[in-house]
């Protein structure tokens, strides 16, 4: 996303860290089993959720089973809060952090679908808001990101980049960096 720090480091791959905070935490060694909610209807389970339930239950011995919902469903039980776990993505509407850490984290957010919460968070993502000045906006994103970082409120498996093959005759199009292109103002030149 645009302005992201690629110094800050997430969750490290720690299996043992893992296993001792299961361990310390109310369900001792006895976790229920998770069910991992995909939204079905195109390819349904995907490789990288397969692996996510093998590491799981092989490195946690967590039993994991995978449900695919049908989309309408799917958005339904995300938004009333009856998933368990689940996967699932973004597209910026536009080039700026506001479309995601505003969006996908304020406490009061529609989007903010693992109903996360910090009010220190609330405050700097309404300073960004209203703040004018670049530079300063920039560092409050920066804040932002670190405090999200930290947090761990999603466990980020990727970023997607988009790339385009252009045909000569093809004229006006401009490549969007994070976005789903914009078709106006592209013709076909014959």
């Amino acid at each position: 996303p645009p302005g992201y720090n690629e110094e800050l480091e997430g969750l490290s791959y720690d299996v043992a860290k893992a296993q001792q905070l299961i361990a310390e935490s109310s369900y001792d060694d006895s976790l229920p089993p998770i069910v991992l909610s995909i939204s079905g209807g195109c390819a349904g389970m995907s490789a990288v959720d397969a692996a996510i339930a093998s590491m799981w239950q092989e490195n946690l011995g967590v039993e994991v089973a995978i449900q695919s919902v049908e989309w309408e469903t799917f958005l339904d039980d995300m938004r009333e809060g009856r998933l368990q776990v689940f996967e699932i993505g973004w597209i910026a509407d536009y080039p700026d952090a506001e479309n995601f850490l505003d969006l996908l984290f304020h406490s009061e957010s529609v989007e903010n679908h693992t109903d996360y919460s910090n009010p220190e968070l609330d405050e700097l993502l309404e300073l960004a808001r209203v703040e004018g000045d670049f530079d300063s906006r920039w560092e409050i994103y920066q804040a932002v990101e670190e405090t999200i970082v930290a947090d761990a409120p999603w466990l980020p498996l990727w970023f997607g980049q988009s790339y385009y093959l252009v045909k000569p005759e093809v004229k006006g199009f401009i490549p969007a960096p994070i976005v789903i292109p914009v078709l106006k103002g592209v013709w076909i030149e014959e």
